[in-house]
């Protein structure tokens, strides 16, 4: 199996746009929780379900999008 520099560099791209959006959804679902907290709640969803959300929020952008960004730029290519 042969590898596209282009899809290389796609998958690199991916790559940084799922760190950064895998940051900025962490950061979201902790606010969440801490607004939940000191209004007197449990922490909510945020807290219940605090494995499967960090695997679904790890797993998608910084997964998902080097995938898309590597089979993107490979296609654009050629």
């Amino acid at each position: 199996m042969s590898f596209s520099l282009a899809g290389v560099i796609g998958a690199a791209i991916g790559l940084y746009v799922g760190w950064l959006d895998w940051k900025i959804l962490k950061g979201m679902v902790q606010a969440a929780e801490i607004k939940n907290r000191q209004a007197g709640g449990d922490g909510g969803a945020a807290v219940r379900y605090k494995a499967l959300v960090s695997a679904l929020i790890f797993g998608v952008p910084v997964i998902g999008f080097p995938i898309v960004g590597y089979w993107a730029a490979s296609q654009l290519v050629g």
